[in-house]
């Protein structure tokens, strides 16, 4: 047997902690010098469920795009803010969400932290940016938590104040603002229509305004008509086409190459368009009523993938609103409807903030699902018939009669999304050449031509000879964020609605939910105990606060105590119920903290315990050997 001398284990021992103060050198001095050189800076893992940390493909192409110098400034009041548990956190996301931009900024996206503190210069700079400010506390202390961008040119877009509750849409706004920072031109809207929906010039009446939601836009865009005869589209960045009825093959084609091209297209067509005036006939009163009010683009819908039956109208009884009758009765009209937030797709950027939309006799949109992605919908309480019921429709109740909900989903306003074949692929007649696909579409097609009017949204006052409006509807809205959208550039468009970091508590809502159904018909019951109890005891009472008249005997004053000792016990029953309630929520705390708390340094010093144990026992046998 070998022996090995103890001076040597001893050189052994020295050699071994030696190495290990290099080792540990080595290592701060390699993290210090990797930190400081950013040579992982961009090195990221996304272990989030909803990608959270990870920028959107067309966020990230719109700042590899940047062609002037971008300065982002992030307002927020830390000391403010410092009971405000939810901003702060919130402040957190939104700062490493920036930080992230900046890193993929290619060093012309500038982004500057400013704590606005009040009565500084920073906070002045605040206000002048036009920055929303939140009093808070006893003295009303101001809070800002916005963000205000410039480029070279200094223009400005901001974002007044970032609100956590719009979290979703974060990366979305804040690309917007980074996208109209570098392109800060004005964009021109074309609107293709026979409607009144420009304003017009009337002899008699002078300049007649149009409807409202074009007016707004004409503060923000160059809005130009384009005539329905037209056979060329050229100069616009957005094509309107509202309401189209009977148009000739080279608007038609004019019309799909413009898409071919890569030009945005919204389409507005109707089954029965309420707004459509129609001349009345005195020879023939009733051709006014008959008259056609529908609008179609079959041919071009035919060959994009987008199915459109102009003969059909979605009723729908979950949605449908009161109207007034001839006789002065409110009647609910099932074709005339309110869609809420719960109707609109969620994850649409253009829906995130309305609560209700307004349609009239509206259609239905189909087709692939890879191809069609829905903006607005129908309940499942709705149902199609055909638009020449309407058109003599002089009691709306009798829609009830025949109504008969189909169980399905109907789309009133869509995107149009993927590849689209053109419909002219070998051209029309004097126009051989033309574009045969396009590769990513940006087209949304509405099924109703009513929405755009302001009798459906919005409502004229007088108000000491100036025109206020209030609006009762978010259909303005809607088109003011469709147009926002469909303006900006396609990377900007693909970007959708994200998760939030809000991660609930799922299983503790679950055992909240089933301990609620499992204890509250106990508590309904012991509560009808408690007022059956309280009520005889009142009577009691009162029989007793008589004395003076009536005399209650031995029995009675039994009575009363018995009933007093029952409400003490239905009062003790009732509060151990509550107490049950979250049972099983504490209990499950309880074991979580068990567990983070105890067992796993548990299990780590066993794991340790036993790996030394384990290393002990080696060096034994060796040194036997």
């Amino acid at each position: 047997m070998k022996t090995i001398k103890p001076q040597n284990v001893k050189t052994k021992a020295r050699a071994h902690k030696t190495q290990l103060l290099i080792l540990m050198a080595i290592f701060l001095l390699s993290s210090v010098i990797i930190s400081q050189s950013g040579l992982f800076s961009r090195l990221r893992v996304d272990l989030t469920e909803n990608n959270l940390f990870t920028l959107n493909d067309g966020t990230v192409n719109i700042l590899k795009n940047i062609d002037e110098n971008i300065h982002l400034r992030l307002f927020y009041s830390d000391q403010a803010t410092t009971n405000i548990p939810m901003l702060r956190t919130y402040h957190t996301r939104v700062v490493d969400f920036l930080e992230e931009l900046e890193r993929y900024g290619s060093g012309k996206l500038k982004l500057t932290m400013i704590d606005p503190v009040t009565f500084s210069e920073e906070e002045d700079q605040a206000s002048q940016y036009g920055l929303q400010a939140l009093p808070v506390g006893e003295g009303g202390e101001n809070v800002f938590f916005g963000i205000a961008g410039s480029n070279s040119l200094d223009d400005v877009e901001v974002i007044p104040f970032l609100q956590p509750d719009r979290e979703a849409f974060l990366e979305y706004d804040v690309a917007q603002l980074i996208y109209n920072l570098n392109n800060p031109e004005k964009r021109t809207i074309g609107v293709m229509s026979d409607l009144p929906l420009l304003g017009s010039f009337d002899p008699q009446q002078g300049q007649v305004a149009g409807q409202i939601v074009f007016e707004q836009l004409k503060d923000m865009y160059n809005v130009v008509p384009v005539e329905t005869t037209t056979d060329i589209i050229e100069g616009v960045d957005l094509l309107l086409v509202i309401h189209p009825k009977n148009l000739a093959e080279p608007t038609l084609f004019a019309i799909d190459q413009f898409v071919m091209g890569g030009g945005r297209l919204m389409v507005f067509v109707d089954p029965m368009a309420q707004a459509e005036e129609v001349t009345a006939d005195p020879q023939n009163p009733m051709t006014q009523l008959q008259a056609d009010r529908s609008s179609d683009l079959a041919v071009l819908f035919n060959a994009w993938g987008v199915g459109f039956d102009a003969s059909q109208v979605v009723l729908d009884n979950q949605q449908a609103v009161s109207i007034q009758s001839a006789q002065g009765q409110a009647i609910r009209h099932l074709g005339i409807n309110s869609w809420t937030a719960d109707t609109f797709n969620q994850t649409d950027i253009v829906t995130s903030d309305l609560t209700s939309l307004n349609t009239a006799l509206a259609g239905s949109i189909t087709g692939e699902t890879d191809k069609i992605l829905p903006i607005l919908t129908s309940t499942e309480q709705s149902m199609l018939t055909q638009s020449d019921a309407m058109s003599l429709l002089f009691n709306p109740s009798t829609l009830f009669q025949s109504f008969k909900a189909d169980d399905q989903v109907h789309t009133l306003g869509a995107r149009v999304q993927g590849t689209l074949n053109s419909a002219y692929p070998n051209g029309i007649e004097g126009k051989s050449d033309s574009l045969k696909n396009v590769d990513q579409a940006q087209i949304v097609v509405f099924a109703d031509v009513d929405i755009l009017f302001d009798r459906m949204w919005v409502r004229a006052q007088n108000f000491f000879g100036r025109q206020v409006y209030s609006n009762f509807a978010d259909n303005g809205s809607l088109i003011n964020n469709l147009i926002d959208n469909m303006t900006g550039s396609a990377d900007l468009i693909q970007v959708r609605a994200r998760g939030t970091s809000n991660r609930p508590f799922d299983k503790v809502q679950e055992l909240k939910r089933i301990s609620e159904q499992k204890y509250r018909e106990t508590e309904s019951q012991l509560l009808q105990q408690l007022r059956e109890t309280e009520t005889k005891l009142n009577e009691l009472q009162s029989i007793k606060g008589q004395e003076n008249q009536l005399l209650i005997n031995q029995e009675q004053q039994q009575e009363i105590e018995k009933f007093k000792q029952r409400k003490l016990e239905v009062r003790k029953k009732l509060r151990e119920v509550k107490r049950n309630l979250n049972k099983d929520i504490e209990a499950l705390g309880t074991k979580m903290k068990f567990i983070n708390i105890a067992l796993i340094p548990i299990l780590l010093t066993l794991v340790i315990m036993f790996l030394s144990w384990r290393k002990s026992k080696r060096k034994e046998r060796r040194y036997v050997k």
